[in-house]
C-alpha cells in the first residue's frame, strides 16, 4: 500500500533535511517548513517526531528491499540472485548521501529504546526477505548467511565511510561475493 501524497512529500522533505541537517534538524516545525505544510499536518499523518522518524525508517529500509526482492525473485537460481545482491550494494554504497542517512539513522536508534526495536524489527524483516528471495525454501542455513551477510554488508559500509576512497570496497565486496554465493551443483551427466 502507498502513501498518501502528503504523506510522501512529509517524508521526502524529512529525508532532505536529515541529508542536509543530520537527526537532529528533523523536527516537526523543520519539516513542515521544508515540506510546505503546516506542523498541523505533519503532526496529523505522524504523531510525534519520534512518528515521523520511524515512517522514516521504514521508508529507508522497506523500499528498497522490498524492490530488490521483488526483482532478484526473478532471476533462474542463487548464483544469479546473489550477485544481483551484491551489484545492488555497490549501487548503494556509490550514494554517500545514502549511507550519510543511514548511519544517522543508526546511531539515532541505537540511543534510543524505541527506535532500537523498530530498527531491530526492520533489520530481522531484511534478513528474512533476503534469505527468501536468494535461496527460497531453505531458511536454516540461508538464514544464519544472510545474517553474516548483513553484518558484513554493513561493517564495510562503516569501514568504506570511515576511510573513504582509500578503502578497497570492490575487492573486500568480491571477496564476500565469492565466500558467500552458493556453489553452481555439478552436472551428473559430466
Amino acid at each position: 500500500m502507498s502513501d498518501p501524497p502528503t504523506s510522501r512529500a512529509i517524508l521526502e522533505a524529512a529525508y532532505r533535511i536529515l541529508l542536509r541537517s543530520g537527526t537532529s534538524g528533523l523536527k516537526m516545525a523543520a519539516v513542515a517548513r521544508e515540506a510546505h505544510v503546516d506542523v498541523t499536518t505533519v503532526s496529523y499523518h505522524f504523531g510525534t517526531r519520534y512518528g515521523l522518524i520511524e515512517a522514516l525508517m521504514d521508508r529507508l529500509y522497506s523500499g528498497p528491499t522490498s524492490e530488490f526482492a521483488a526483482a532478484v525473485r526473478e532471476l533462474p537460481g542463487p548464483q544469479e540472485r546473489s550477485h544481483a545482491y551484491f551489484q545492488s550494494v555497490r549501487s548503494m554504497y556509490s550514494d554517500p548521501k545514502a549511507t550519510q542517512a543511514y548511519f544517522e539513522i543508526q546511531v539515532l536508534a541505537l540511543r534510543d529504546p524505541a527506535l532500537r526495536a523498530r530498527l531491530a524489527s526492520l533489520n530481522n524483516w531484511i534478513i528474512h526477505e533476503f534469505a527468501d528471495a536468494i535461496a527460497p525454501g531453505q531458511q536454516g542455513f540461508d538464514r544464519a548467511r544472510s545474517e553474516l551477510i548483513f553484518a558484513a554488508v554493513d561493517g564495510i559500509e562503516l569501514h568504506r565511510a570511515i576511510a573513504g576512497d582509500d578503502y578497497p570496497v570492490d575487492d573486500v565486496l568480491a571477496l564476500l561475493e565469492k565466500l558467500v554465493t552458493p556453489e553452481q551443483p555439478s552436472d551428473p551427466a559430466e
